[in-house]
């Protein structure tokens, strides 16, 4: 039965998530987000988020849209200090000295929000509403293992109430 399967069982693993590494630029991680959505007979389908890891190979963080329209934000505030009053550089944080804005500073740390590997379907679905956030990392330890996104919950739903007529 669906409502007693553990996130594991469901999750995408990580092996299959689009990655790269916390000091891409944003506009690697938009191309690298752009591979791995295609259309299919007229609907759009793909990840919407990419896991980020360090030197290490360990995971840091995941990007996800949101995150990428955040760095479209900061560089369009950006552009518009260095096109006006050169007194707003005064303004810039230190990070804007750079001339692209690094995943690591739009990526949501993993340990946000995250689900033990075992955990309930219900208890991934309490992270994701009271973090406001549509995939939640699935952790092994301290090892990031997949990804459990609301898509994944839908689906599961779908089934249940199929089951249910």
């Amino acid at each position: 039965m669906p409502l007693r399967l553990k996130v594991r069982e469901i999750m995408v693993p990580a092996e299959e998530l689009p990655s790269l590494h916390e000091d891409a630029d944003v506009a690697s991680a938009f191309r690298l987000l752009q591979e791995y959505f295609r259309g299919k007979d007229g609907t759009w389908m793909g990840f919407q988020s990419a896991l980020v890891y360090n030197n290490r190979g360990r995971a840091t963080g995941i990007l996800t849209l949101r995150g990428l329209l955040r760095a479209l934000h900061y560089q369009a505030l950006l552009e518009d200090l260095l096109k006006g009053d050169p007194a707003g550089l005064f303004f810039l944080p230190p990070r804007w000295s750079e001339q692209f804005i690094k995943v690591r500073e739009v990526m949501r740390p993993v340990g946000m929000a995250f689900v033990n590997e075992n955990a309930a379907l219900w208890e991934a679905a309490l992270v994701m509403l009271n973090k406001k956030v549509n995939s939640v990392p699935v952790m092994d330890g301290d090892n990031l293992c997949g990804v459990v996104r609301t898509i994944d919950l839908f689906w599961l739903i779908g089934e249940i109430l199929e089951d249910m007529s």
